[in-house]
């Protein structure tokens, strides 16, 4: 799976046809590579994801819109998501830090701190913007 050039094939190479057919060649692996590991990691974000019960699975929708509209302490989200799914306090704000815990959120600041805020991560993006897609189709 090592597509990178060495040092001495780097020399070695010229702009002759040769030259940049084996580039072009490298190009293409590279790219088969790549298209490789970008779904093997959309796979992997999928099976995350469907570890999540249902019940984590509409709060970490609500929570993505609520984060993405502004940013929001733990505390705050929880009271909103409570509120909106008409769950206790205490299983939204549990959830949302399991989530956090997971990866598919992150805390700015010092935890304990009033002033820290909640942001997505790339896994969170990721996933909201596949599974997101479909969920709001079937709605």
């Amino acid at each position: 799976m090592n597509v990178l050039l060495n040092p001495a094939e780097l020399e070695s190479l010229d702009y002759s046809e040769e030259g940049i057919a084996f580039a072009q060649e490298r190009i293409r692996k590279l790219e088969k590579d790549n298209l490789f590991l970008f779904d093997l990691l959309h796979q992997s974000l999928i099976i995350l994801f469907d570890q999540l019960n249902d019940k984590q699975k509409g709060i970490f929708f609500e929570s993505y819109i609520q984060i993405e509209r502004k940013r929001i302490s733990l505390n705050r989200l929880a009271e909103k998501i409570s509120t909106k799914l008409d769950i206790s306090f205490s299983t939204a704000k549990w959830n949302i830090t399991k989530l956090r815990d997971l990866g598919f959120f992150e805390t700015i600041g010092m935890r304990g701190n009033t002033k820290t805020t909640l942001i997505s991560t790339i896994i969170g993006d990721t996933i909201y913007s596949t599974l997101g897609q479909i969920k709001n189709k079937n709605r």
